[in-house]
């Protein structure tokens, strides 16, 4: 498993047709339509199996009134109708709109009114959640019980199944749009990243050549369905190939269980946010469990990954190899990933670009360089067609022929990527720049530190400054200690004038980013109350 630079990039054939054409030439291969393609709590479906519902789910939205570009929204923890959905929509020509079941009434609301969605699709435990549904949604699709009380009156998932004949006709064309992914809003309101059947498969293909993945191997599939790293992570490569993916329910993403389903289900391979990552490694009963599992390959991500949780992974789980991997909802979902190859020599790094994606980076005069830092640009064939519905904003993120992620980072002489934040959390003391990222890795140096964030506060004299908010279930902490420690290794203007220690976690958003957004204003509270206030003196200068 390892990427390839650009300029080794193979060549690659055009993807298939669209989404559909991944089930139909599994269902016509005689030794793959019997295998298992997917199992979820204790239902399974066999690639035939699944192509066949799809078709028939395909046949019943169009009869029920579901048109050629149709936005349908889909708002159901992890199960198994989530994936037929999928590919039952794409048959239909229709257009699928995840939604987060961690949302609220509002949130959902604003994904269906900004997508135009007419129909939605929920589970009886998403009932609550379609308080305040836009007019543009006219009819609602029940998976499991059914819902009477709702209005307008809901269809029964099954009804769209039972006694159909599988649509006939050309399906999608590559260039229709597949799927509209909504951020998790780190930022501001949700903005909708809108993906061809092309792009979707190109993504497929890109880790298929990059990770080398095979027919023999199993995913145990953590992420909810409804995020881009549910279906376009590992998923659809895999069932591309012809591969067995596991998919853990929602309720069931706690360590413990996934270590459970990971012998259950003898999984090779496994997706985990760095959180999971880290409670994993503080377990040892459940570090000797994996030991003796066939998992031998756990990719993390959505963050950058502190050298000591990697140091501390190698340490107890030698057998097994920890890629990190960086990508977005805007795609690819792997733009980059650090092999096994390369582990030990560029601990910390995001890796190397896939076979179908090209990096650079703005620097802070506006250059558009291939080494160096700054703003991560990414081209690739996988790359979303637009912000849906937002002309301006898609504009701007595509300005100079390249998507601008908005994360900043640095390329090596190598060509290996490392992440170093997120543009608009750079912080601008007297003049000179501040990157968090960097400050927080030497922080996650010490001993007994959970998390940590450092963020911009005001401050009267330089602007304003550094603060660092750890998490730790120690008691004593001394900030002029973490101060002096973060001055061994940081230019004193780098290092944080104001430490805080709490034992509650960082808030994240629903993709397990730390939204950033509600620390600084903590923070910042409490840099203004003396009682709480814990600081040391920094001179801006080296």
């Amino acid at each position: 498993m390892g990427a390839n630079p650009v300029s080794q990039q193979p060549h690659l054939a055009a993807p298939e047709r669209s989404l559909v054409t991944i089930l139909s030439r599994a269902a016509a291969d005689p030794r793959l339509s019997v295998a298992t393609a997917v199992s979820c709590d204790g239902a399974e479906r066999s690639f035939g199996e699944l192509h066949l519902r799809s078709q028939r789910l395909a046949a019943g939205l169009t009869a029920a009134g579901v048109r050629r570009g149709d936005c349908v929204s889909v708002l159901l923890p992890n199960r198994i109708e989530w994936v037929e959905l999928l590919f039952g929509i794409a048959a239909a020509g229709g257009v699928c709109v995840p939604v987060n079941v961690l949302l609220r009434p509002a949130e959902v609301a604003h994904v269906c009114a900004d997508s135009g969605s007419r129909w939605i699709v929920v589970d009886g435990q998403s009932l609550d959640l379609l308080s305040e549904l836009p007019d543009c949604v006219e009819q609602i699709v029940v998976v499991g019980e059914p819902a009477t009380e709702l209005e307008p009156q809901p269809i029964p998932y099954e009804d769209l199944i039972a006694d159909r004949m599988p649509l006939a006709g050309e399906g999608p064309r590559p260039e229709d749009l597949a799927i509209i992914y909504y951020s998790s809003g780190t930022t501001g309101k949700p903005k909708g990243a809108a993906h061809t059947h092309a792009s979707v498969l190109w993504n497929a293909m890109g880790q298929i050549v990059d990770i080398g993945l095979t027919a023999d191997d199993t995913y145990l599939l953590v992420p909810s369905l409804s995020w881009a790293a549910g279906f376009n992570n590992v998923f659809l490569s895999l069932l591309w190939l012809g591969g067995h993916s596991v998919v853990l329910p929602t309720r069931e993403t706690a360590i413990a269980a996934i270590v459970a389903n990971l012998e259950s289900s003898r999984a090779t391979h496994l997706m985990l946010v760095p959180t999971l990552v880290k409670q994993l490694l503080e377990q040892p009963d459940l570090i000797a469990r994996v030991r003796s599992c066939e998992l031998r390959w756990i990719m993390t991500g959505g963050e950058p990954i502190p050298k000591s949780l990697i140091e501390s992974f190698e340490a107890q789980l030698p057998e097994c190899r920890l890629a990190q991997a960086y990508g977005m909802s805007e795609f690819p979902t792997i733009a980059t990933i650090l092999g096994a190859e390369h582990a030990a020599s560029h601990a910390g790094s995001a890796g190397l670009p896939l076979c179908h994606t090209q990096i650079a980076v703005r620097d802070d005069e506006g250059k558009i360089v291939e080494r160096g830092e700054g703003e991560i640009l990414l081209r690739s064939l996988a790359v979303m067609r637009e912000y849906f519905g937002n002309p301006e904003e898609t504009a701007r993120v595509f300005a100079d022929g390249w998507f601008a992620s908005g994360d900043r980072g640095r390329i090596d002489d190598e060509g290996f990527l490392s992440i170093t934040g997120r543009v608009k959390d750079m912080i601008i003391s007297g003049g000179l720049n501040v990157y968090p990222r960097e400050i927080e890795e030497v922080i996650y140096r010490l001993d007994d530190v959970s998390e940590a964030c450092v963020v911009g506060v005001p401050d009267e004299r330089w602007g304003e400054v550094p603060a660092a908010v750890i998490v730790s279930e120690r008691e004593q902490w001394e900030a002029a200690t973490v101060i002096e420690h973060c001055r061994q290794s940081l230019a004193s203007y780098k290092c944080p004038k104001h430490v805080f220690v709490r034992s509650e976690r960082l808030p994240r958003n629903p993709s397990g980013k730390v939204l950033k957004r509600e620390v600084a204003p903590w923070a910042a509270e409490r840099v203004n109350s003396s009682s709480s206030q814990q600081t040391a003196e920094v001179t801006h200068g080296n």
